[in-house]
């Protein structure tokens, strides 16, 4: 899935080539495809986009929204494939959800793995979607998460009995923009089992949470994200988590136990059993 730094990059890169950029036409294969998430049919699109100039791109957690001259929005988010960059045709995949045709011949495509959510929108229900995305969640690089607001938004949390430090994040509570792509790093990093439940964390632990998953992002983002996904030009990400499938009954890289694999909340965990126990530490 293309999460917060791959969102991130892609962002980036397309305020870099699109802004100027007038939209021709509108092709939505996707929407005969059963987790493309879309209310719009493809007339829709072409009456809302077509004709409009790209103004600016702005990402917001996992979502990216793509602002044109005319008010109209396109909306692309919680996704996963690939969402690319073309200067001519020459390089058009033969199979695509989503592509968005410029005049001067140049276009824009996504080809959805797992699922996608794709709307065209009037700057105001952007706006609206942007602000609901940032309601219950922060963005994590933002200047207000900082371990002090973290620890007592997590005190004041009365769900915290419940969740466990992996759903935490894939539910996005506090921060937003990461799932499962992320999970294991960050888990490792902050030293904590995905098990966890959120009560059961010490402040030194919650805070070893919020900057592991806080360093987790610069590095993805420094990197271009991660290495199974891709740019806007095609090009894989250069981050590589610690633990992932092919680590499993190998050497933990800071003790040396082995790593194991398991299934929760709806995926693989991978984890050292000694860096990440179980239990809470006994005081």
């Amino acid at each position: 899935m293309l999460e917060y730094p791959e969102i991130k990059t892609i962002a980036e890169q397309m305020n870099t080539v699109l802004p100027g950029k007038t939209i021709q036409q509108v092709d939505f294969p996707g929407l005969e495809r059963k987790f493309v998430f879309s209310n719009q049919a493809e007339e829709e699109f072409n009456q809302r986009l077509v004709g409009q100039t790209i103004v600016t791109i702005t990402p917001v957690g996992n979502h990216l929204f793509i602002a044109t001259s005319g008010g109209a929005v396109l909306n692309i988010g919680d996704t996963g494939g690939k969402l690319l960059y073309h200067a001519d045709q020459s390089s058009v995949p033969a199979r695509y959800d989503l592509k968005v045709s410029f005049s001067d011949g140049s276009s824009l495509t996504l080809s959805v793995q797992m699922w996608g959510f794709i709307a065209a929108v009037s700057a105001e229900e952007a706006a609206q979607h942007q602000a609901s995305i940032l309601e219950e969640a922060r963005d994590p690089l933002s200047e207000h998460v900082t371990p002090t607001a973290f620890l007592r938004w997590l005190q004041a949390w009365e769900e915290a009995p419940k969740i466990s430090a992996k759903k935490w994040i894939i539910s996005r509570k506090y921060v937003t923009g990461l799932g499962n792509g992320y999970v294991q790093e960050i888990m490792f990093r902050a030293g904590i089992h995905p098990r966890r439940k959120m009560n059961t964390l010490s402040d030194a632990e919650a805070t070893r949470l919020l900057t592991a998953v806080q360093s987790t992002v610069r590095d993805a983002l420094t990197n271009g994200g991660r290495n199974a996904e891709f740019d806007l030009f095609g090009n894989r990400g250069r981050f590589a988590t610690a633990l992932n499938k092919d680590t499993v009954n190998q050497p933990c890289p800071n003790c040396g136990s082995f790593i194991e694999k398991f299934s929760f909340e709806g995926g693989a965990c991978y984890i050292c059993p000694v860096c990440q126990p179980l239990e809470p530490a006994q005081h």
